[in-house]
């Protein structure tokens, strides 16, 4: 078989086409190689990203896990503070408590001694009041002949008791008598209210008598003597050891 034979120009055009060729694929290569490096490129920045990304995470990790022990720390000495101040106000309740109960016997003992002074104050004026009257068998210028002195009566059918420091009678006219140590603005008008009206209950015997009201101490507060008057109340006033009789005003009460 005869070989083909190549002409020069067939060479040459032989050598144009793959010159051609190795050109297309020298583009197609570069084509590849810049998306490669761009995909490269790509993948460096986001690791990067991811990189820094996870760095800051361990940073806040980090801090989160630094403020998580400065609480724990602040909660502790909180704690131990609290603590603390319990522990003190404990002994401070227990001693205010052991004070207390101390103030309280004192207190109660004091109460018990001005309650007793108090009773020994208002006896002496009833003593000195009763002994007067007593002497002079009179009062805002009734004659009686009978006295009596802490006269309690009590009706268990009425559910009424009362008592009257001292007590003037005579053929018609009874004399009621409220005794106290420092006589009060509103003495006047119980004795010519209350105590009358039980009075009039508890002696209904008396039904035909009169009275006639008073009230007695050593001192007076500042309108318990005008307070009397208004009440048609008499006043009887210890001063020193005499007795002051003070009867203007005074009015007479029908028993019924």
């Amino acid at each position: 078989m005869k070989e083909k034979e190549y002409t020069f120009d067939m060479v040459w055009q032989m050598f144009a086409e793959l010159g051609e060729q190795i050109k297309q694929n020298d583009k197609v290569l570069t084509e590849k190689f810049a998306e490669t490096d761009k995909m490269i490129q790509s993948l460096s920045a986001n690791n990067g990203a991811a990189e820094k990304e996870l760095q800051e995470m361990r940073l806040q990790q980090k801090e989160t896990d630094r403020l998580q022990k400065e609480n724990e720390r602040i909660l502790s000495e909180k704690f131990a503070k609290i603590d603390k101040q319990q522990s003190e106000t404990d002994k401070m309740t227990q001693f205010l408590s052991a004070n207390i109960d101390k103030n309280a016997a004192a207190i109660k003992e004091t109460n018990q001694a001005i309650g007793g002074l108090s009773k020994s104050n208002g006896y002496m004026a009833e003593e000195v009041i009763f002994n007067a009257l007593e002497r002079d068998m009179s009062f805002a210028g009734i004659k009686f002949d009978d006295i009596d002195r802490a006269k309690k009566r009590k009706i268990k059918k009425l559910n009424l008791e009362d008592d009257y420091d001292v007590m003037l009678k005579n053929g018609d006219t009874f004399a009621l008598i409220e005794i106290k140590h420092r006589v009060r603005e509103g003495t006047a008008y119980k004795l010519a209210t209350e105590k009358l009206n039980n009075f009039r209950k508890l002696y209904s015997e008396y039904e035909k008598y009169e009275i006639v009201l008073c009230i007695g101490g050593m001192s007076f507060e500042s309108n318990a003597i005008e307070k009397a008057k208004a009440n048609g109340v008499g006043v009887i006033k210890i001063v020193g050891e005499k007795v002051e009789y003070n009867t203007d005003g005074i009015t007479t009460n029908k028993f019924i």
